[in-house]
């Protein structure tokens, strides 16, 4: 895919995130096409220009988030340099794999995310915690298989 490719689908997805997806939602839950679009970066593009996507769609998902800002940012940055170091070591080219590793990316962010939200003192009832950790990964999973099959030659 080229870079260009991987830059209009990854604003087209920030778009999408924060209109159409409240619409999809399902059992209050709606996929991370962000989280989708980092991936995509550091799968098609160089370090500098993933790290550069990584950031800015970071920043753009602080600014519609509830986190506290900067959260995501410094989280796509930092899954942007593990994923990198894992794909020097490890091969995900295939399909497969990269849905494993999607998904291993969704449900620890989702995780690292609850997880900070309560270390400031928020309120997160258990229920809406486990919903958001195991429904979201899939749902991000299921996406994102779409994204391959009809984006990516």
């Amino acid at each position: 895919m080229r870079p260009s490719k991987v830059f209009i689908l990854s604003a087209l997805f920030a778009l999408i995130q924060v209109t159409l997806l409240d619409y999809f939602k399902l059992f209050g839950v709606k996929p991370d096409l962000l989280l989708i679009a980092v991936f995509l970066g550091c799968l098609f593009l160089d370090f500098k220009r993933a790290m550069f996507l990584a950031i800015s769609t970071g920043f753009f998902k602080d600014i519609f988030s509830f986190r506290f800002f900067g959260f995501n940012t410094v989280l796509f940055a930092l899954w942007v340099l593990l994923l990198n170091h894992l794909m020097r070591r490890v091969s995900i080219e295939d399909n497969l794999s990269r849905t494993v590793v999607i998904f291993t990316v969704a449900l620890l962010s989702n995780v690292i995310a609850g997880l900070a939200l309560l270390y400031l003192g928020a309120h997160l009832p258990v229920g809406g915690f486990l919903r958001i950790v195991i429904i979201s990964p899939i749902y991000t999973v299921l996406i994102f298989s779409l994204i391959i099959k009809y984006f990516v030659k």
